[in-house]
């Protein structure tokens, strides 16, 4: 396996009604090293872990590997962006010169779960131009092209500096996608 990744396990349990019962999600959490999302993984308890070591093409590398076993329902990406206090854009869409890829996770639901644990929630289109916007277009290119069912969203948090309340605000980030669906 990856030598940056940090393993623990979490399922989240989820109804599925095509079946008539509960069943575990398996999800994978990406941050960049470095960034204001490496300290929400100390909040994450039991998820599967990716640092990325800030590098376009290995970064991506990593995150298909990951994928690529098929283990995970749920990818999620975090990065970080200089211009927000106190919130996160969810991001819908990821760019590469004219292509774009739009994920199939629901924001909408999402962004209703990040407000309803006091998480003022902003859906966006612009994943950015660098690390953050490379990660997600790569990674839902390769969901795409491989027809997973696996969900990819990409989340941009504040910098460090630019959050109140640490343990506050990271506590309610992991409580919002541990409810993920």
């Amino acid at each position: 396996m990856l030598k940056n990744c940090i393993y623990g396990k979490i399922n989240i349990r989820t109804f599925d009604r095509r079946i008539g019962r509960m069943i575990d999600s398996k999800m994978l959490m990406t941050v960049f090293k470095g960034s204001s999302a490496e300290q929400l993984i100390k909040y994450a308890k039991g998820f599967d872990t990716l640092i990325l070591p800030n590098d376009k093409v290995k970064d991506s590398e990593k995150l298909i590997d990951m994928i690529a076993d098929g283990l995970y329902d749920y990818v999620l990406g975090f990065g970080q962006r200089p211009n927000i206090k106190n919130k996160v854009h969810i991001e819908t869409t990821a760019i590469n010169g004219e292509s774009a890829i739009e994920t199939i996770f629901d924001c909408e639901a999402l962004q209703r779960s990040f407000e309803s644990n006091g998480i003022p929630a902003k859906i966006s289109l612009n994943a950015g131009t660098s690390y953050c916007n490379c990660l997600y277009y790569n990674g839902l290119n390769y969901i795409q092209q491989n027809s997973l069912k696996t969900k990819m969203i990409f989340i941009h948090i504040p910098f460090l500096k630019n959050i109140d309340n640490i343990d506050l605000f990271f506590t309610r980030i992991i409580n919002t996608i541990s409810k993920t669906r």
